[in-house]
């Protein structure tokens, strides 16, 4: 019985990559290298064990929860390492961020260097997530204003979420928007890069 359903659950996953236009493959590499790159930062399964006593103290008189994990709670390093594998495997080359912006490879490496395209270093190459770029493969305006202030070691999911959520200090009309629906509607960047700031 466990079996068929891990069967019929690789069947699923077959045909979402086919569907997607993804390599199994490449799908595999990159989750592979996500699972290491994830698990590299985590804490494990007990909070707690990532600080010091007189730290996990004074958070837990704070009311913060340290304890592991039970069963029936979401894998958080299993939910980010599949964020972060799909991040990675839909993301752009140097090349096609080349060809889009109608430049040189080496200025889309200078400015994934400068930070004002985001990108992610996986193995020895530059992946840009696509999250940045319009229909037209342009980047967003304003976000070459923001990434600058992004702090470098924030994990590519947390920088992610941090654009893709609601925020409830962006209104476009009377709704609530993320940072990146803001830009597109033509907001200001400079509230988001102050936002930024405080990660």
């Amino acid at each position: 019985m466990a079996q068929t359903r891990r069967l019929e659950e690789w069947a699923r996953l077959e045909d979402a990559l086919a569907d997607a236009g993804i390599d199994r493959g490449e799908f595999e590499r990159v989750t592979v290298a996500a699972l290491e790159e994830v698990r590299h930062r985590a804490i494990g399964t007990d909070p707690a064990s990532a600080f010091t006593i007189d730290e996990a103290q004074v958070l837990d008189s704070g009311g913060f929860d340290l304890s592991p994990r039970r069963d029936d709670e979401p894998d958080v390093l299993a939910t980010t390492a599949s964020a972060y594998a799909l991040l990675l495997v839909d993301a752009a080359s140097v090349e096609e961020v080349a060809t889009a912006l109608r430049v040189t490879r080496a200025r889309v490496r200078q400015r994934a260097h400068e930070r004002t395209l985001y990108a992610v270093r996986e193995r020895d190459e530059w992946r840009f997530p696509r999250w940045q770029f319009d229909e037209g493969g342009r980047p967003i305006r304003g976000l070459d204003r923001i990434m600058p202030a992004v702090p470098r070691d924030l994990h590519p999911v947390a920088v992610w979420r941090f654009l893709s959520e609601p925020d409830p200090d962006l209104e476009v009309g009377d709704h609530t928007v993320s940072p990146l629906a803001w830009l597109r509607a033509g907001g200001e960047p400079a509230p988001i890069a102050d936002a930024a700031r405080e990660l």
